[in-house]
Formats: C-alpha cells, structure tokens, sequence
C-alpha cells in the first residue's frame, strides 16, 4: 500500500465533549466515558474512569466507541497517546481530550496504532499548529502520512504479541498483589494470623489487650512501635539542584508511579550534585521510597538499581538494612491502615499536601513475636520475588518492543 494518508483509511476522526456539569454529573456505573487519563501509551487505564447515563450517552451517540477504534490523545500533557479499545469498557464515548480513529474494515487497526506510537515525536512536534497550544487538531490527526511496509499484519502480531505478554504479566502481578495484601490483613490487621494448633488467633478467642498508643487492641505479646526504632528512616534532598545535560537522574514524588519509577519526566543533575544528594539519603538495593509531596503515600520497593538515581522531597526506608523485616513493613506502609494514618497528619498550608520527615517517622508499626514473622515471611517472600520476576520480564518486554517498533515501522527490519 505504501504510503498514504490517515483520513484515506479511516471511516471517522473525531472527539467527543464532557456532560454538562463536568465531574459532578458522573456515575457510579453505566456508559464508560473515556477521558486522556484513561489513554496511555499502548494500554488503556481502568483508573478514573467515568461513568454517564443513557440519557447522556444519547447525547455523545456520535462518538460511540466500537471494538477495534483506536484512541489517541489530542490536548494537554497526555497529548498524542494512543491505545487500543478493550472490549470490556464498551459500551463508551470520548470526551473532548480523546480522538477515536477508525479504520476501515480492510485496514488492520492494530498497524496503525503501532505507527501512531512510531509517530509520536512528530505528533508533539505539531500539536502547535495553527496557534493552538498543546492541541492536535482534526486536520493535522487527518493528514498523517502512515507507511505501510510488507507484511502490515505480521508486524502487528510480533508487536501485540509482546504487548499480550506484557499485560499477562501485569495481570497476575495484580492478583499476586491482591492475594499479598488480603494475606496480610487476615495476619496484621484482623489479627486472624495461625495460633499455635493453626486456628484463627482471634476469631478462636485469642487473648487481645488494650493499646494505649492506637487507641485498640493488639494481640497479647505484641508491640507498638515508631518505625525509626525499627529502621533508618529519612527523605531526600530539599535542596533544588540543577538541570545539567549529562549526569544522573534526580527523581521527585512525582516521579512515583503505581508502575514504578518514572525517568522518562525526570531530568539529570551533575555528577557533584548527585554525590552532594547521595551523602544525605542515598537510595540501595532494597530500600523502599515513599512520596511526601503532592500524591502522598505511593511506594516503590527498589529491588535492583539499573539506572542510577538520586531523590528529592521522598521518604526513604532503609529496609534493604532489615532483610527479615522488609516484605512485613513494604506491606505495612503501604496499607490502607497506615495510608489513612497519613492522610489525617497531611500538611494542607500550600499548593501542594505533603507529610513532614517527623511524621513519618513516627509511623505506628504493630510488630508481632519473630515467630509470627517467620512463618508470614515463609508465605510471603515467594509472592514478593514472582511479582518482581514479572517487573523485570516486563521490563525487558517493553525495551524489546520499543527497539523493534521504529526499527520494523521504517523498514530497516523486514518481515517475511
């Protein structure tokens, strides 16, 4: 087919509009409505995602997503990402920030996603045509060049078939995760952990005593204690060191995502500057980081180091110091105990909510008897090393993918 433009393979290239009332004419159910949050590179987002009635649907009719459209982002930060429609979120519209491209029936969809990802540098490069800031208008999305190399729908299968795996992986880590969490809430937090003839230590009438420090009770024998008496507690640099075109990175709270850490928005600082940072809150293999700033309470469990790293404005937890003790507290500090602990000592005087280095350290932990500990960790570890078995596969995934994509999108590697 060679080369040719968007709007020559596509039956509609078009956005929708938000609800009268923006968010507070949302549902709890119903209609999905598709916003830039939900669109990521190559994988759609279940988090955030709106729900409008039929009578608001009826509304929105003319961007009524189907099963194959293809969804790419046309305003703001998120601009010219793009993913395919899961088929579970249907029925659904777009609001105003999310283009539906549809291709024709002879044109596999899944090609042109990938060369829309191929495209993305231009797309950034363009969104200010017209005058329009951060915007890519219809025009612009419609004149597209799209390159048709051979064989269009096996490049695709090589491409998807990476990105199945991929979100295989992320499948089970959710379940592996959801399976760790509910593990240790029956243990430490309903306190429902085996007694010593494997019952339910509570529910069996397990002896409880009072705690003055959490205002309720812990199981007999149990202690409650500050975190910093546990392990080394600190945060990074205050500090605003430099921009600097070689170096390292330098990562913020808004670095930390629920997919780890992001250095694609981070920048570098010097080599002085990082050796400065690091002599304050140097970040080792097994530690866990916690962000203080803006979203507070997203952690991050540095199991390896492949990209060195400094931290600003980031809680530090030294429990690559505490081997026996780290799955217990990484599953602690990130409960939902402890996460509405922290929400009620948020700082809320600036532009932004964020907890104190005082505060955190002063985290309550319930620390149960070594015993109780060993036995959860002999539970709990092999989870913990399979969700991070899946992390570096999907890691390696990615980069194979992001290497072959451009590679197979400009014909330096052919398909037969």
């Amino acid at each position: 087919m060679g080369k040719v433009l968007l709007k020559d393979i596509t039956t509609k290239i078009g956005s929708g509009a938000t609800p009268r009332g923006g968010q507070s004419a949302y549902y709890s159910s119903g209609v999905s409505l598709i916003r830039s949050q939900n669109v990521l590179d190559f994988k759609f987002s279940l988090n955030g995602l709106a729900f409008i009635n039929d009578e608001q649907a009826e509304k929105l009719k003319f961007v009524s997503v189907d099963s194959k459209d293809i969804l790419l982002n046309i305003t703001g930060d998120s601009i010219a990402r793009t993913c395919l429609v899961p088929k579970n979120i249907l029925p659904a519209r777009v609001n105003q920030h999310v283009s539906i491209i549809r291709c024709k029936e002879s044109i596999d969809n899944r090609y042109v996603h990938y060369y829309l990802q191929y495209l993305k540098s231009h797309l950034l490069q363009i969104c200010g045509v017209g005058g329009t800031r951060n915007a890519l208008t219809k025009e612009a999305v419609s004149k597209l060049e799209i390159v048709f190399q051979n064989n269009p729908q096996k490049i695709a299968n090589i491409l998807s078939t990476l990105d199945k795996k991929i979100e295989l992986n992320n499948k089970i880590n959710t379940e592996l995760e959801a399976m760790a969490k509910t593990l240790y809430d029956y243990w430490f937090v309903q306190f429902d952990f085996p007694n010593a003839k494997g019952k339910p230590y509570k529910s069996s009438g397990g002896k409880m005593v009072y705690s003055e420090e959490l205002k309720r009770e812990i199981p007999e024998g149990w202690e409650v204690k500050e975190i910093s008496e546990l392990i080394e507690v600190k945060d990074g640099t205050h500090d605003s060191p430099k921009q600097s075109k070689s170096g390292q990175y330098l990562i913020t709270s808004k670095h930390l995502k629920t997919s780890g850490i992001d250095f694609g928005s981070a920048y570098l600082i010097s080599d002085e500057d990082f050796f400065l940072v690091n002599k304050r809150s140097k970040v080792e293999e097994g530690d866990l980081l916690f962000s203080m700033i803006g979203t507070v309470g997203l952690t991050h469990w540095v199991m390896d180091i492949d990209t060195k790293f400094a931290i600003k404005n980031i809680g530090l937890f030294k429990t690559s110091k505490v081997r026996d003790l780290a799955d217990f507290l990484y599953l602690t500090i990130s409960s939902s105990v402890i996460i509405s602990y922290l929400k009620l000592r948020t700082s809320k005087g600036t532009s932004q909510p964020y907890l104190t280095l005082g505060t955190i350290r002063k985290i309550p932990i319930i620390m149960p008897p070594m015993k109780v500990l060993n036995i959860f960790n002999k539970k709990i570890v092999p989870i913990n090393k399979k969700i991070y078995s899946n992390q570096k596969q999907t890691q390696t995934l990615k980069a194979q993918r992001d290497f072959l994509l451009p590679m197979l999108m400009n014909g330096q590697v052919s398909v037969k």
